[in-house]
């Protein structure tokens, strides 16, 4: 009896957990923002690790008076050392989005410059759909690089679906994929090019929902491929984030700024 007694207080406690988070969402009223800071490494092969401080931050608004259309500005400043090496990436980006209660679906420009490696601009398409506790998210477009011997145009492609245990908690898990060919060949091989596949999870904890603040960690793992020559690497990074205003953090992914996942190459950026 007592067996099945607990049985049945841990489906009551899961079923509570689940009804608790919002199901739905709407276009944007006013203007929603945040701001993140965060610590990584990076782990390339035959190297040494590489530490990452990184700044950014979104606003987001209403598109003038056109229903359920939105606009999304942000930017970010990243900097990475390890032994006699330094570099500094900044990013810019903007969106347009189209949201109602079942999702989102938009367009994004994202421009990226990083020291001695030329600069990266993808233009894309993304949605995110929602179901109960859970959101799928699915991105694509097409990538234009230079000013480095890896220089040339590619494509990407991703998808991504979070899930809300509880209102204040997010656990996300996806893939991507990018392929980006260089201008730089040769007569016998053509245009060469790299190939990543990335893996990743990442959790959320919005621990205080009057000030916004929420702490995370996500962990990535890339398979990057040069012709014929395979290799791995992995990154990790925790921070804190702040969203103006109140609210859970299901409320802020979906009324809000958009997820982070569903902007530019995300992790499967080359390492």
């Amino acid at each position: 009896m007592s067996k099945r007694i607990a049985i049945l207080g841990t489906a009551c406690v899961l079923g509570m957990a689940l009804a608790a988070a919002p199901a739905s969402a709407a276009t944007l009223t006013g203007f929603a923002g945040d701001a993140t800071t965060s610590y990584g490494k990076i782990n390339p092969k035959d190297a040494d690790t590489v530490q990452s401080w990184l700044l950014g931050g979104n606003v987001a608004g209403p598109l003038s008076d056109l229903p359920n259309l939105n606009f999304q500005l942000g930017g970010s400043y990243d900097h990475n050392w390890a032994d006699q090496f330094s570099q500094e990436v900044w990013n810019l980006g903007g969106s347009a989005f189209w949201a109602n209660n079942d999702g989102r679906i938009g367009i994004n420009v994202n421009y990226e410059t990083a020291t001695r490696l030329g600069h990266t601009t993808n233009y894309g398409a993304f949605g995110e759909w929602y179901f109960g506790n859970f959101t799928g998210m699915a991105k694509g477009g097409w990538l234009s690089s230079g000013g480095a011997a890896n220089g040339g145009n590619g494509n990407y492609l991703g998808a991504a679906l979070s899930a809300y245990f509880i209102p204040d908690l997010a656990i996300t898990g996806g893939v991507e994929w990018a392929q980006n060919l260089s201008g730089h060949g040769n007569q016998v091989l053509g245009r060469t090019g790299v190939n990543t596949t990335a893996g990743e999870i990442a959790a959320e904890f919005l621990f205080s929902e009057d000030y916004g603040f929420s702490v995370f960690a996500e962990y990535d793992f890339h398979s990057n491929k040069i012709q014929h020559e395979n290799f791995n690497d992995s990154a990790f990074k925790m921070g804190v984030r702040w969203y103006a205003g109140g609210g859970s953090l299901v409320d802020h992914h979906r009324n809000g700024t958009l997820n982070p996942w569903l902007s530019g190459l995300g992790a499967a950026a080359a390492q």
